[in-house]
């Protein structure tokens, strides 16, 4: 499962069923009827311009037709008349479009349209209109058809710059862009400075054919350098000690340090070794060099190098950032030298250093390393607060759990000022008549110009819509992090009750899963099309289908709370079986695969588990992990049972022994010190 959830954005469906069935229609209704905030609608209308939406996917002209006639004013109609110039934007006249386009500039719709309209004048030469319409637009391929339309007008003051820009990308560029490089390379505008810089690009963006082809573009006794890093290339760079006997040129100086750098991802010893030999032979810049070293450190701590702490000391303390100190701190978990622990977090910006994960592992250090009392007090001042350390920190003093509910407090006014803005009111109209991907769309954008304060009340709002995931992530972005009853809804309970009890699973730690999978949105899909509550894969449907007999019949079912639901808690008990009944491994194998889990069991000892955690490689599975387990907490006591302590939840990694289950009590100390879970 991935825990980055993006929801899809609507697809183009409609854009061929429409061409010619509603453009006549659509062009004869007075565009003032469209207007910018129209009629919020009732019932009725809704269900016209649902039947109008149907019927235009269907291709059934005379309801759409019969539809669409009687949704003149209604806010959505302008949705209609979008798709209706997207299915003819070839032949839409310009000044309609433009002036759509700027009716509706903060509609959701509005970029896109821009972008394929603007995009199919130009491969129609249509170059007057481009000119009018094109400047300042970001798109790489209306960005050419722009240059051709100046070069056709003979305007090329500046083009040749405008157009070595638009070259200059580590991919391949557009095929719109082909006519105005034949030019470019005509005007003798392709240097052999610029093909080589261009190749520097394609191998950071890893296109080793596209070097390829701009080596035709260097001068001879440049040729050889691209020769030499594409052999090196695909030898992944594991024989760069060659470089010993290249000559100093800016040439071997790119190539040996992007060498170095792709060297220490794959194997940070071997980069290390072949640095040390190469250093003193190359002429790098300060500020290259460090760039080197900090990479072969960073790389050798992720993968747990005995020298790495020697490489970590090599860069120079000007160059070591926030990421490099965190994995310094982190070669030192890995290693249990709590001394080299200090040294990383003591270098951490104060920011850095007084987040709750550096806190908490500061003062295991001191207490490790001889000053127990400062220790302790550090643990303590964490304790107070409602995060996965400060949980941890309580288990380690066996005190009691520090929850302090803030009772959410939204005014009414507030709440009607935000349903009564023209974007959120076409949020909520798209939510009503079913095309949520549309609404997450316009609420999105909506909500992105609210002020924070302002984010209260669109939680609110959404929560009075039963939009809950949207309300939740309005209250991520606030920082109102101790409204709990609306950032943690109890929901779903009888198909969690029914099949956490069917596979023998912690209701609170599952809730707490799926909440950190999607937010408790049952229509998610990520990037990686996994979908629904518990974010499952089509693929992983089909086997757990065939391993469970549980009916699969396509990724719509996943959509359904249910079945996703069943899914997803047939597959947690795979996984906790798989893993001895441990929650930390079956939610690791539950974000990043059980191939993953496996590399990392097989490349370290048994050990802690909050220390496993917190030196795995991919960070979106350490953030993840403990997410889960804080949720899991929060849940326990908002469904009113007896609180689990997290590390009850955490058994030692590979060891076999379970951890027995120990429960808290929760307080709310006057001097509460919160924070995000």
């Amino acid at each position: 499962m991935l825990h980055s959830v993006t929801l899809k954005f609507p697809t183009g469906w409609l854009i061929a069923s429409l061409a010619g069935l509603i453009c006549c229609l659509i062009c004869t209704l007075a565009f003032a009827q469209a207007s910018l905030v129209g009629n919020s609608g009732d019932q009725a209308s809704r269900d016209s311009f649902k039947r109008a939406w149907g019927a235009a996917r269907i291709g059934d002209k005379a309801t759409l037709e019969r539809e669409t006639v009687n949704l003149r004013g209604y806010l959505l109609y302008p949705y209609l008349e979008y798709n209706e110039l997207l299915s003819t934007r070839s032949s839409v006249d310009p000044q309609r479009m433009a002036a759509f386009l700027e009716t509706h500039e903060t509609w959701a719709f509005t970029a896109a349209l821009e972008r394929v309209w603007l995009r199919s004048m130009g491969k129609r030469k249509r170059w007057d209109v481009v000119l009018q319409y094109a400047d300042g637009i970001s798109d790489t391929e209306v960005r050419c058809y722009l240059a051709r339309a100046k070069r056709s007008r003979g305007q090329t003051e500046g083009l040749l710059v405008e157009a070595q820009k638009l070259w200059s990308a580590g991919r391949s560029q557009p095929k719109a862009c082909d006519p105005l490089f034949e030019w470019l390379i005509d005007q003798d505008g392709v240097t052999s400075e610029l093909a080589w810089n261009r190749i520097r690009l394609a191998f950071d963006e890893r296109h080793p054919h596209l070097a390829r082809y701009l080596t035709r573009f260097l001068d001879d006794e440049v040729k050889v350098w691209a020769d030499r890093w594409r052999n090196q290339d695909s030898e992944r760079y594991r024989r760069l000690d060659r470089a010993i006997q290249w000559s100093d040129t800016s040439q071997g100086q790119d190539l040996t340090s992007y060498g170095l750098r792709s060297l220490a991802r794959s194997n940070g010893d071997r980069a290390w070794n072949h640095f040390k030999s190469l250093d003193g032979h190359f002429s790098w810049t300060e500020a290259e060099r460090a760039s080197i070293l900090r990479e072969i450190a960073l790389w050798s701590a992720v993968e747990e190098s005995a020298g790495t702490v020697e490489r970590m000391r090599a860069v120079p303390p000007e160059y070591r950032d926030g990421q490099l100190l965190e994995w310094w701190a982190r070669a030192g978990l890995a290693m249990q030298d709590w001394n080299v622990v200090m040294e990383g977090i003591a270098q951490m910006p104060e920011t850095l250093a007084d987040d709750d994960r550096w806190m908490f592992w500061q003062a295991r250090a001191l207490m490790e390393t001889g000053d127990p009392a400062s220790g302790n007090a550090e643990m303590a001042m964490l304790a107070t607060r409602a995060t996965y350390y400060g949980f941890l920190a309580a288990d380690f003093l066996d005190e009691p759990y520090s929850i302090c509910p803030e009772e959410p407090r939204v005014s009414p006014e507030d709440v009607l000022a935000i349903r009564s803005r023209p974007d959120f009111s076409r949020a909520l109209e798209l939510e009503r008549v079913g095309l949520r991907n549309w609404a997450r769309s316009e609420w999105t954008l909506a909500a992105a110009r609210l002020e924070t304060e302002q984010l209260q009340a669109a939680a609110a709002l959404a929560l009075e819509e039963e939009w809950v995931d949207v309300a939740i992530l309005a209250l991520a972005d606030s920082g109102d992090f101790d409204w709990y009853e609306w950032r943690f809804p109890v929901a779903y309970q009888e198909s969690i009750e029914l099949h956490t009890d069917n596979h023998d699973l912690d209701h609170s730690w599952v809730l707490g899963l799926m909440r950190s999978e999607s937010a408790m949105a049952e229509d998610a899909i990520s990037s990686a099309g996994a979908r629904g509550l518990m974010q499952i894969t089509p693929a992983t449907a089909r086997q757990l289908s065939r391993r469970h007999s549980l009916g699969y019949t396509g990724p719509h079912q996943l959509l359904q709370p249910e079945y996703n639901i069943q899914m997803g808690t047939a597959y947690l008990r795979d996984l906790l079986n798989e893993y001895g009944n441990n929650p930390v491994l079956a939610a690791g194998a539950y974000n990043a695969g059980p191939n993953a889990v496996k590399r990392w069991l097989d490349a370290s000892a048994p050990s802690e588990a909050a220390l496993w955690i917190e030196t795995l490689p991919y960070y979106e599975t350490r953030e993840y992990i403990p997410r889960v387990l804080a949720f899991s907490t929060i849940y326990d006591w908002r469904r009113s049972q007896p609180v689990t302590r997290v590390s009850s939840r955490m058994p030692t990694v590979d060891s076999g022994k379970m951890i027995s289950r120990r429960t808290t009590e929760v307080v709310c100390p006057a001097n509460q010190n919160t924070g995000a879970p």
